[in-house]
């Protein structure tokens, strides 16, 4: 008896669960028509909200973020555009990114928006400095963590069969197959095994995020501006520009931003989701 009311009350539990949970996703399946409805008819302030409303509800999209990023575009280019426009659409187009790599709009978009604010800097007189991911970084990016752990396992096969070639057939030219086969899949194994580790390593050390405002002043851990060098000015990271967070803390964030590492707050910087919601 006991454990039939156990089991009853679990299964009450999750019908309520299930109920809340398609409840959720039909309010926000509303919120996004309303905010796609409100981009139609120009109304791009209020789309921008409801689509901020959603990000805020986690609820996360390609196709929302995608919107999100077309919205901020056309306030951008009217009579309400607010500082940091241009560097929050950069920041939905690159989250699009981030949910459905193989998106050439995106890409193109995302492309096309930097330039943007890369003329616009140049014509106030400042020039910005684009930085390109670490070479560890950029390496381990070429390929997903499960491609890299596809080849490492292929390397590892080649070298079990060279091993076995060498060890028990005894044709004329076993001992050359065998002997290329161990060096290719020992070589294949140990550089495709250690960006497979590298890859693991960014993926969860670290948090890609995009520049949301005009310009973001590094800081030191003391929140001071960070200067390359003495005398020099302080290093800043343009509007668009992709970093990656490290570290946070409820005012500072410390971010990798190409070979240069510093600390921004959190509204300078939109964190981009990785994962749909749906």
């Amino acid at each position: 008896m006991r454990c039939f009311m156990q089991l009853a009350v679990l299964s009450a539990a999750l019908g309520i669960a299930l109920t809340l949970a398609a409840q959720v996703s039909q309010d926000s399946r509303g919120l996004f028509e309303q905010a796609v409805a409100a981009l139609e008819h120009g109304a791009t302030t209020e789309a921008i909200d409801r689509f901020e409303l959603l990000a805020d509800r986690g609820f996360v999209h390609p196709d929302a973020s995608f919107d999100r990023a077309a919205a901020y575009v056309e306030r951008a280019r009217g009579a309400q555009a607010r500082p940091g426009d241009l560097g929050r659409a950069a920041a939905a187009l690159a989250e699009v990114l981030e949910l459905r790599p193989d998106d050439r709009e995106a890409e193109l978009g995302l492309d096309k928006i930097r330039a943007e604010i890369s003329r616009r800097h140049v014509r106030e007189g400042v020039a910005p400095v684009m930085a390109r991911p670490s070479l560890a970084r950029a390496a381990c990016s070429l390929l997903d963590e499960n491609t890299w752990a596809g080849f490492a396992a292929l390397g590892s096969l080649l070298l079990a069969a060279g091993l076995f070639t060498r060890r028990f057939l005894k044709a004329t030219n076993s001992g050359v197959v065998g002997g290329v086969a161990i060096g290719v899949g020992a070589a294949l194994l140990a550089t495709c095994a250690a960006l497979t580790a590298g890859a693991r390593h960014f993926r969860l050390s670290s948090e890609p995020a995009v520049v949301i405002v005009e310009e973001g002043r590094l800081l030191d851990e003391a929140g001071k501006p960070l200067a390359k060098g003495r005398g020099s000015d302080a290093v800043s990271v343009p509007e668009g520009a992709s970093v990656y967070v490290l570290e946070r803390r409820p005012n500072l964030d410390r971010v990798e931003w190409g070979g240069v590492e510093g600390w921004l707050t959190p509204g300078e910087l939109r964190v981009l989701a990785t994962r749909a919601s749906l």
